[in-house]
């Protein structure tokens, strides 16, 4: 059984990721950037498609965390947009509140793994480890 993390051994990060979140409930926002930031990661949080987009292409980051239901553009186009842009290592989690997303379509638009909400802040650092593990077996291939 995992235990959840406490506060000292989230501060214990071997390598902080650059993670965007993307999401327009800016309580959920913080809920979601917090539990990152206290795991000792360099968050950027965003609201809007245009912001992520201008945003993702200044700090390449390791992972997204994006919302599907935006308000100035779907999410699903976001993905594929940023997917094409993005290094290679970096992973695209999407968050949404729909119970029934469309898992087809976001495996062809370049998402890595769908979350309905709400996601526990455990939940989030044990992902962010999976991205950091991830991106190590995608560079040492190289």
């Amino acid at each position: 059984m995992k235990t959840v993390p406490t506060s000292k051994s989230l501060k214990e990060v071997e390598e902080p990721l650059a993670i965007l979140v993307v999401e327009d409930d800016p309580v959920y926002a913080q809920f979601i950037g917090g539990a990152l930031r206290d795991a000792g990661h360099d968050v950027d949080i965003v609201a809007t498609g245009a912001k992520a987009r201008e945003k993702a292409a200044s700090i390449n980051p390791d992972a997204i965390m994006l919302d599907l239901s935006l308000p100035d553009e779907d999410g699903y186009d976001l993905a594929r947009a940023l997917r094409k842009s993005l290094p290679p290592a970096s992973i695209i989690i999407v968050l949404t509140a729909n119970l029934h997303p469309q898992h087809d379509l976001a495996d062809a638009v370049g998402i890595d793994l769908v979350l309905t909400k709400p996601v526990e802040p455990a939940v989030v650092i044990g992902i962010v480890d999976l991205v950091r593990d991830r991106r190590r077996r995608k560079l040492a291939v190289r």
